[in-house]
Formats: C-alpha cells, structure tokens, sequence
C-alpha cells in the first residue's frame, strides 16, 4: 500500500492498515505522516482562528507564548512540536519496550505513532471545528475532556493491537504504556499547545 492508502484505510481497514505499515523498513512514513497533522493543524486551525482574532482561552506557561497572536506563531510550532513530541514519546515507549526486553522495533513504533497522531488528529480537527460552530469551543476542561475520550481509547487500543501482534506485548502492558506516554504529554502540551 501506498502512504495515502494506509492513511485513508485506517480508518475503515485499520489492522490491514497497520499490516501494511508494518512493512515499512524506515520511519519516513511515520515523519511524514506527523508532519502533515502539523500542517494541517496550524492551516485549518490555527491560521483561521487567528485571522478570525481568536484570543487563546487557556493560559500561557511560558512568556514568549504569552501574546495575543499566538495563533500565528502556532502555525509554524505545531508541525515542529509535532515531530520532536512523536520522536520523544514513541522514544519512551521503546526504551521501556526493550528494559522489559520486549523485541520492540523503533521504526515500526515511529510509524505507528505518526500514523495515529494524523488519522486521529484529523478527526480531533473536525471535532473543534464543530464545537467551534456550536459556540462550544471557549471551554478549555470540556475541550481536554472531549480529545481524550475521542483520540486516547482508539489510539491505546490500536497500540495494544499492533504492539501484541509484531512484539508479542500482553495487552496490560501497552494499556499501561499508553497511559504513561499521555502523563508525559501532558505537560509538554501545557506549555506549548494554547487553545
């Protein structure tokens, strides 16, 4: 299959979809696929809100970010932040993978990992936008709440899948893992994604 198949095919077919991916020898596809949702965020996001004049409802944790034009400057964050934040937590994953001597393939695993941050970003995009147009969009708790329960049990169960079918990893220990790596994002989150 082809990068846009597997993209478009995880969505209807997404353990065929996986199979394919897995066969990739290189994490270019996972790159890739992490790249464009920084893209596509900070083009059908964050460049709409800021020339609506958005303002970000929730606070800066860091000063440079502290500017009403942070929108602006998130376009050009998003896909860099995107990148070294799938690399980081993936990177997490794999370390721990291979303490607990789990034959775990860091390729694979960037693969997977980019591929479930643009499928499950597009929906998560498609979503704000929504509650954008329901005027719901000013509530940063019901905002956090919503993208867990929307992106966390699709994307730790499609992990738990593919981590126990290519490394042979008890469903547990990737629940386990999945929460781990979202307590690590968290924080990153907090200070660089305003919304």
């Amino acid at each position: 299959m082809t990068f846009v198949q597997i993209w478009l095919n995880f969505y209807l077919h997404p353990r065929k979809a996986m199979d394919a991916l897995a066969q990739n020898k290189t994490p270019l596809y996972g790159a890739l696929y992490a790249f464009i949702r920084g893209i596509l965020l900070g083009l059908f996001l964050y460049l709409p809100f800021y020339l609506l004049k958005f303002e970000p409802i929730s606070p800066a944790y860091l000063k440079i970010l502290d500017t009403p034009d942070y929108f602006l400057y998130a376009i050009f964050i998003w896909p860099i932040f995107g990148l070294l934040s799938w690399v980081y937590l993936e990177g997490v994953g794999y370390v721990v993978l291979r303490l607990l001597r789990y034959p775990a393939n860091f390729d694979q695993m960037l693969n997977l990992g980019g591929l479930l941050n643009l499928a499950i970003g597009i929906v998560i995009l498609i979503f704000d936008w929504l509650m954008v147009a329901l005027n719901y969009h000013t509530n940063v708790i019901f905002l956090g709440i919503a993208h867990l329960l929307i992106a966390d049990p699709w994307s730790i169960t499609l992990t738990a899948i593919f981590y126990k079918k290519y490394f042979g990893v008890p469903v547990w220990l990737s629940v386990l893992l999945g929460i781990l790596v979202r307590i690590l994002y968290m924080p990153l989150a907090m200070v660089f994604i305003r919304t």
